[in-house]
């Protein structure tokens, strides 16, 4: 009785039994229960067969011999009439190969199905055998056994055969609930979709030919600024005109000059000259690839329309560094995207999380928010449930780890760890 009672909360037969014991087996077994042959446990004692139990209408036979022997009974096979006869105490079985009518005290009972043979053995239905013997038989679906006690074990443990039923019902309660509450957390579980691979642009960069957007991360060591990173973007536009910072509207296809802020700009001497803003260095170095400020800067490479994710993406960043400065602190912002279309977080929104000294860090609400997402060339629109909506640049580096796929989505750098 322990192996199906490990769920219930009380004193049950042999020893305290702990609840958790086959709540957590069904965390195990769901995957593979649905096809698992059907375990048989006689007095909690698993009985081996030497083919498997067969289950059609409901109605399942198990081999003769290592069942009765199971529930204490002496067993004769006649092969000439072929009948199964069984006997203990007060009870006499008769079972004939292939008819549904079977013998129980002299008494005719009319069976579900017949004893059968299969591959050479002979299998008799369980169910029947077992009440005929006044056992109990209880059928724990979400692991597919069929658990059997009989009046002898159920007494000389103290306990009434109403008893161990009502247990046995409670317990069954409590690891269907179990088994339909991973069910539902198994369904949220996102489906994992890598982003599609983009063509990366090849062969050096030519400064005198500047187009499209270009972004890199700048290292802010005590995280004061910007978390940890600070993500730095130029749009360059025709007629020496670029876009300073994350555009307002999502990706570079988005920037308009009669809407968004562009600056004129020239390059010499190695520094690159944007009106009102301080000159920066500008380069290309040995690998052909930009630099600006000194910091390596990739090309912006637009994804497919309509592109889909799915999985769990994380974006970390931290405040102040550990044992060093006061006050220092580090933050994790997870968003969930799913392909049909949708997505959770755990922030606000993430143009709270801009970078700026005035950062707000939302994440600390410990509030989730859902929506639906659309990418595009370079932007992704989130839509959130209240009706706001957001657009950031959507991009994707190389992919350098195998452990780990990267997007860019705005001012922040998400991963997502393979498993």
């Amino acid at each position: 009785m322990q192996h199906l009672l490990k769920a219930y909360n009380k004193l049950i037969l042999l020893a305290a039994i702990t609840v958790l014991g086959l709540v957590m087996l069904v965390h195990a077994q769901i995957a593979h229960a649905a096809s698992k042959p059907i375990d048989v446990y006689v007095n909690d004692e698993q009985i081996t067969f030497t083919i498997d139990p067969d289950i059609k209408a409901g109605t399942t036979v198990v081999q003769m011999r290592p069942l009765f022997e199971a529930l204490g009974m002496d067993v004769t096979w006649n092969g000439t009439q072929r009948t199964v006869a069984a006997e203990k105490t007060g009870i006499k079985l008769l079972l004939t190969i292939d008819s549904d009518v079977a013998v129980v005290n002299g008494r005719s009972v009319k069976l579900d199905r017949p004893a059968v043979e299969i591959k050479g053995h002979t299998l008799v239905p369980l169910r029947f055998v077992s009440e005929s013997t006044e056992s109990i038989v209880h059928w724990n679906g979400v692991h597919r056994e069929i658990i059997v006690y009989t009046p002898e074990y159920v007494t000389s443990h103290g306990y009434t055969m109403e008893e161990v039923r009502e247990m046995l019902l409670e317990a069954q309660k409590q690891v269907n609930a179990a088994y339909e509450a991973q069910k539902e957390a198994e369904k949220a579980k996102p489906s994992i979709v890598l982003p599609p691979v983009v063509k990366q642009p090849t062969g050096p960069v030519k400064l005198n030919e500047l187009q499209g957007m270009y972004y890199g991360g700048k290292y802010d060591y005590g995280g004061y600024q910007c978390g940890g990173v600070c993500w730095m973007f130029y749009t360059f536009l025709p007629d020496q005109k670029v876009v300073v910072g994350h555009p307002a509207n999502g990706g570079p296809e988005t920037v308009n000059c009669n809407r968004d802020t562009c600056h004129s700009y020239s390059i010499k001497d190695g520094k690159l000259l944007i009106s009102g803003q301080d000159p920066l260095s500008i380069s290309v170095n040995k690998d052909g690839i930009l630099e600006i400020d000194e910091v390596a800067m990739r090309k912006v490479v637009p994804v497919p329309d309509g592109t889909k994710l799915g999985g769990k993406y994380i974006s970390q960043g931290y405040t102040g560094l550990v044992g060093i400065t006061p006050f220092s602190t580090s933050w994790t912002n997870e968003m969930i995207f799913y392909p049909n279309g949708t997505f959770t977080s755990d922030t606000l929104s993430l143009a709270s999380l801009n970078t700026g000294d005035a950062r707000t860090d939302s994440a600390a609400s410990g509030k989730t928010v859902k929506g639906t997402y659309k990418i595009s060339s370079n932007t992704i629109e989130l839509t959130y449930e209240d009706g706001t909506v957001e657009r950031h640049v959507f991009a994707i580096p190389p992919q350098q780890n195998d452990d780990r796929v990267y997007v860019q989505i705005g001012e922040q750098s998400f991963h997502m760890e393979l498993e």
